[in-house]
């Protein structure tokens, strides 16, 4: 009887081999299997700002102006004069944008100013200087009435109680000045332009230089009392508590203060009673934005409230948070990576700041998260504030 040597399928030799090389394997395919984000082609120049390629015809150019609070009273009128102050500036460039064959518009959003170009020729950077120069001075305006007109239309629009003491942790937050000191705050450098169409992408690419932090040295914690007008229409029953945030100078610190105000906001309506009022704010700004939260007739103290939230995080609600966010960012670069262009000039976040903000969100676990939560609202970093209500 003849006997049948059973051989195995593969040798010691084989196996070995297929340790190594399935890992370099799996690892091409996942590579390959993921799409190539249009934000992965972004480049910097020092004369023409942030480049992103584009088939579509003609060109794009975005200048970012950053805003400041607005939240106090005079620095919702600044902010409303310096707006006016740029339109009127527009209109008298309009006969060297024509010459350009530029067609301008400003549009505005919650923390910054977009003047967006579009162009059939490439824009050269002599020309990029040559409007700043046209839109940095102050128009010659009747700035008393501007100023008596938009105070009146402030007035008119912040009498609630909320108002009221969001226009108090303003003043504490970031002082108002004057509005020529502001206008000229927009053209001071770094410059943040972006430029979209049939760019080559430099052979070395460098990221911008970071933006200087504001110095946020003087933020006073603690409990401020503001007067109670003794009208009766004012509600004395709201409270905010509040503390200022840094601006974001990568994507890992932009993802974390994204993430974080997200999971406030749903937590808030997790655990606080179906009948509870209060609204929660996130404000990032270059010159140091701000989180708060607006509590009425609240009877607990508000400042372990991210100590509270944090113990009702669990995995969960993280991920369903963090897969939210993943989805709008992949939405973004592929439909829309002009938003994610903006945050990123406002901001002079380096190029690759979507893959920092993706693998941030990726990574980060329960106890990192618990941790944001905890560090929002913290009672040695934030400023409660209450009406004066005693005698009343």
């Amino acid at each position: 009887m003849v006997k049948v040597r059973h051989q195995p399928l593969f040798n010691r030799r084989y196996l070995l081999i297929l340790i190594w090389i399935l890992p370099i394997v799996i690892l091409v395919l996942h590579r390959s299997g993921q799409t190539q984000s249009p934000l992965d082609q972004l480049s910097w120049q020092n004369d023409s700002g942030y480049l992103l390629p584009n088939t579509e015809p003609g060109y794009r150019l975005t200048l970012i102006l950053p805003s400041t609070n607005a939240l106090s009273d005079e620095g919702w009128v600044q902010d409303q004069a310096v707006e006016r102050a740029l339109r009127t500036r527009l209109d008298a460039a309009q006969t060297w944008l024509d010459q350009q064959q530029w067609r301008a518009d400003l549009h505005r959003s919650g923390s910054y100013l977009a003047l967006r170009l579009r162009m059939q020729a490439q824009p050269k950077p002599v020309q990029q200087q040559q409007l700043l120069s046209l839109l940095a001075p102050l128009p010659a305006l009747d700035w008393p009435a501007l100023t008596r007109r938009l105070r009146a239309e402030r007035y008119l629009q912040s009498q609630p109680a909320e108002d009221r003491l969001l226009a108090a942790f303003g003043q504490q937050l970031e002082p108002s000045s004057d509005i020529g000191t502001a206008y000229s705050r927009l053209w001071q450098p770094p410059h943040r332009w972006i430029l979209v169409g049939d760019v080559e992408i430099p052979e070395q690419t460098t990221s911008p230089s970071q933006a200087d932090r504001y110095d946020r040295s003087g933020w006073q914690s603690g409990e401020l009392l503001i007067p109670d007008t003794g009208s009766s229409r004012l509600d004395t029953g709201w409270q905010l508590i509040a503390q200022s945030i840094p601006a974001p100078t990568n994507g890992v610190e932009l993802a974390r203060q994204r993430l974080s105000a997200e999971l406030v906001s749903h937590l808030l309506a997790r655990t606080l009673a179906a009948n509870a009022d209060y609204r929660w704010l996130w404000q990032p700004l270059v010159s140091g934005g701000y989180h708060g939260l607006l509590l009425h007739n609240w009877p607990d103290d508000p400042s372990a409230m991210g100590e509270q939230l944090a113990r009702h995080l669990d995995q969960a609600l993280l991920d369903t948070t963090r897969d939210t966010l993943l989805q709008q960012l992949a939405r973004i670069e592929q439909e829309s990576p002009g938003q994610w262009l903006d945050l990123v000039a406002l901001y002079r976040l380096p190029l690759d700041s979507h893959k920092a903000f993706r693998d941030t969100l990726t990574t980060l676990n329960l106890a990192q998260a618990r941790q944001l939560l905890r560090d929002t609202l913290r009672p040695a970093q934030s400023l409660l504030i209450r009406f004066d209500t005693a005698g009343h």
